[in-house]
């Protein structure tokens, strides 16, 4: 007998490519439209022509260290024990990787939801966990970002003019923004009893698996877990300065950081382009610009950066989905790790 039971329609992935290809272009128009008025143009070639190419391919040279800074932050947090070690570092390279290049690419923010596959493919780690290790690591990636870009700007020429104690300011708001980060697992310990989703289904089981593996942090895995987040952005800024100054115009380290902090912001807002293209650009001039570049400057090294970082991204991703993640170390089940012990034979 067939099974009445309405089969699930696989989602329309092409329809919302040309939907995001679309939004690119008006994003695009957009941004020329509000930069470029008439005779701009020859200020953007100039701009190019005057591109040096020793900062780009020393941003380039940088990228390689960004996969492999984030896999061990996926190290850290995937934890392990003696039952279920950790994944290896390449596996996780591999994760980061891919992960990187679906989430500049495939539409409808199934690049972003791609790395719960990508560790239960890799590593053998439940969806449910893997959902809340997502929605972990990107609450900490929010903080230090916001973090990083307030005190950014607050440190450009502009915003030290237009407010004297905006640095005082931003480093109180960075530093409330830590703390509360730190304040996550005793705040998730007071939640663990909460079923807000009413206890049962895949949403239920991520916010109990999220709350409990915020809550088991100890002071040390969530300082080890803030360092490498750290070291991954300092890698993402560092590129982003290198790209801010590939024109003659100089820019500061904090207008590099303010950059990378806006275009990062750019990524996660609800309706995106393809590879975010427009909206990309457009949140690094806005940063830029404070930072002493004029708006046709500011656009090249923003179409730079971002160049810079889907060249990166789809390299290192295809290499990773050519070598593969590795051979899986097999699970252990628990009669298995019975067996194995001292006096456990019959």
């Amino acid at each position: 007998m067939t099974s009445s039971r309405p089969r699930r329609r696989p989602p329309k992935l092409l329809p919302a490519l040309a939907w995001q290809l679309l939004l690119a272009v008006v994003a695009c128009a957009a941004l020329v439209a509000w930069l470029l008025p008439s005779g701009a143009w020859g200020q953007v070639m100039a701009a190019l022509a005057a591109t040096d190419p020793l900062p780009v391919l020393a941003a380039l040279a940088v990228y390689p260290l960004l996969p492999v800074v984030r896999a061990r932050r996926l190290q850290i947090a995937l934890g392990g024990s003696a039952a279920s070690p950790s994944p290896g570092l390449w596996p996780m390279t591999w994760v980061a990787a891919l992960h990187s290049v679906l989430a500049s690419f495939a539409p409808m923010r199934l690049g972003e939801l791609s790395l719960v596959w990508l560790l239960n493919r890799a590593a053998g780690t439940p969806l449910a966990a893997g959902s809340a290790l997502l929605v972990a690591l990107r609450m900490i990636d929010l903080v230090i970002v916001l973090a990083a870009g307030v005190l950014a700007l607050a440190l450009l020429p502009a915003a030290r003019d237009a407010v004297p104690h905006g640095v005082t300011l931003a480093g109180g708001a960075a530093a409330a923004m830590l703390g509360g980060l730190l304040l996550a697992p005793w705040v998730a310990g007071r939640l663990r009893h909460l079923t807000p989703f009413g206890g049962a289904g895949r949403l239920a089981r991520v916010w109990e698996t999220l709350v409990q593996a915020l809550a088991a942090l100890t002071p040390g895995v969530l300082a080890r877990l803030l360092a490498w987040t750290v070291a991954a952005w300092g890698l993402i800024f560092l590129m982003a300065w290198l790209c801010a100054n590939s024109t003659p115009a100089p820019v500061g380290l904090a207008g590099g950081v303010a950059g990378g902090s806006a275009t990062a912001l750019a990524s996660v807002l609800p309706v995106n382009t393809f590879a975010n293209a427009g909206t990309f650009e457009a949140a690094w001039v806005l940063a830029l610009m404070p930072a002493g570049l004029d708006e046709a400057t500011a656009l090249v090294t923003g179409i730079v950066f971002h160049a810079v970082n889907l060249l990166g991204s789809a390299l290192l991703g295809g290499l990773a989905a050519l070598i593969g993640p590795g051979r899986r170390a097999p699970e252990t089940r628990p009669r298995d790790k019975q067996e194995s012990e001292p006096g456990s034979a019959r």
